[in-house]
């Protein structure tokens, strides 16, 4: 069975077919209209010809009556019977007309007529007495009457033709005026149709493909959802992989600006923390050089030791801020969630102020099963988003509990800071949102922290009260280890 597939190509195509058909009709229409004036016409020629036909039987009819000539009745004998002729021969096309009874009374008229001329000439040339002139008088004027019939009869017959004809053509400009309006009206309309079935989804789909080169994918999920066209179907389906390629490529764009951004915060906090080490090394080698003949051995290994402890301790730093830094693939594997928390606010510990204090509360038993630079990441930038909220003197605190009845790993950071405006908590995971002021963010941190939870199947929880703090709830998958 034959099954309607919704699409511009067939739009147009069946719109054209339509206009392709009116034209058809309309064209065989004034064609087989036309065909018929010219029938007519012709069969004008017929009904004339009779006309005149009658016209030259009554002329050689008079001529005969008043020169009694025989040559005369021998040319009206001969016009009767072309008349006669005409009649028969065009008999049935006659039967087609309005104007076949006027035909018909025609055609006894010209029998009668024809017999009683034959017969008037037979009388007249046997009968020469009085009472016999009396008897040719009166045929002869029956014979006039009847002459008079047919000729009026010819007549009539050629005028309604012609005022038949000139029905139809009147009927034909009519039909042709009709055509037109018709044409114009059904193009117009078909126009409209087309427009707003094509030429709609075309202009929609120039102004979200204008959109998508904007940026803005979060408008145009669907290029033109209303259409059931399959072209439009099949670009819907296109774009929507097309943004989700794009969102997927500007996310690791955004994160790793947001990532280079803390690295460079870092970085200067890690060169204040690696003077500690880098000092304790220096005044034990000034030692070591200073009293290397006199000094103690037990003195010179603990000196010993102590440099060793201190690389060591910036081999750590140095080690986590190369870890943090490289781009990696996305891989996830199990890792002890205290180990992590860590590592992490070593990393900051030169973004901590004196007034700060970050206090954690995990046990050693949680395991997370995620991508460690990832969710560091995002843990760096929550807390240092909470470090950045308290003006005076406050603290973080980070614990975490498993929910085995959810199977989930819940990590709950809470800091002390000025909390968050209500009409601002529904924009606060919003790329390029923040309250602090173009000098202190870019409003990238909470949007990325957001993204990298989702991206390990988790989600964001958020509670905040104005001169209170903030607590942002950390929910993850609790795998097995």
């Amino acid at each position: 069975m034959f099954k309607y597939q919704s699409s511009l190509q067939n739009k147009v195509r069946y719109g054209y077919y339509i206009c392709l058909a009116m034209i058809i009709v309309i064209s065989a229409l004034n064609f087989f209209n036309l065909k018929r004036i010219e029938r007519k016409i012709s069969f004008t020629f017929i009904t004339t010809e009779l006309f005149d036909t009658t016209l030259e039987m009554r002329r050689f009819e008079k001529n005969y009556f008043l020169y009694n000539d025989k040559e005369s009745y021998a040319e009206n004998l001969r016009f009767t019977e072309i008349a006669e002729g005409i009649i028969k021969k065009n008999k049935s096309a006659i039967k087609k007309l309005t104007i076949e009874r006027d035909v018909i009374v025609l055609e006894t008229d010209i029998k009668e007529y024809k017999s009683l001329m034959k017969k008037f000439v037979e009388y007249s040339s046997v009968h020469s007495h009085v009472h016999s002139h009396d008897n040719l008088h009166g045929l002869e004027l029956k014979i006039r009457g009847i002459g008079k019939n047919i000729v009026d009869t010819a007549q009539l017959i050629s005028t309604k033709e012609r005022e038949y004809i000139q029905s139809l053509i009147t009927a034909s400009n009519r039909i042709l005026l009709a055509s037109v309006v018709l044409l114009i009206v059904a193009g117009w309309l078909i126009g409209k149709y087309l427009s707003r079935m094509v030429v709609n989804p075309l202009k929609e789909l120039q102004d979200n493909m204008q959109r998508i080169a904007d940026g803005k994918f979060e408008t145009c999920s669907e290029l033109y959802p209303e259409s059931k066209d399959k072209e439009i179907l099949s670009l819907n389906k296109a774009c929507s992989r097309m943004i989700t390629e794009l969102e997927l490529k500007q996310m690791k764009v955004i994160a790793q600006s947001d990532k280079l951004a803390t690295l460079g915060t870092m970085v200067s906090g890690i060169a204040h923390q690696l003077n500690n080490p880098l000092s304790n090394i220096s005044s034990s080698c000034q030692i070591l050089q200073e009293e290397v003949e006199s000094i103690d051995k037990g003195y010179e290994k603990e000196l010993l030791l102590q440099i060793e402890g201190e690389i060591e301790r910036a081999k750590t730093m140095v080690h986590s801020l190369l870890e943090f830094s490289k781009k990696k693939e996305f891989k996830i594997k199990p890792i002890f969630l205290k180990d992590l928390l860590k590592e992490t606010i070593q990393l900051l510990r030169g973004e901590i102020p004196s007034n700060v204090e970050i206090a954690t509360d995990i046990s050693e038993d949680i395991i997370i099963t995620v991508n460690k630079q990832r969710i560091q990441q995002a843990l760096l930038n929550i807390i240092k988003n909470g470090i950045d909220s308290i003006a005076d003197t406050g603290g973080i605190s980070v614990c975490a509990r498993r929910n085995l009845k959810n199977k989930t790993v819940e990590i709950k950071i809470k800091d002390s800071g000025a909390g968050i405006e209500p009409e601002n908590i529904g924009r606060i995971f919003e790329p390029f949102f923040t309250t602090k002021g173009d000098e202190k963010g870019s409003g990238l941190g909470l949007f990325v922290a957001n993204e990298i939870v989702k991206e390990h199947k988790g989600y964001i929880d958020l509670d905040s009260v104005m001169g209170q703090g903030t607590t942002f709830m950390i929910v993850l998958p609790l795998k097995e280890a």
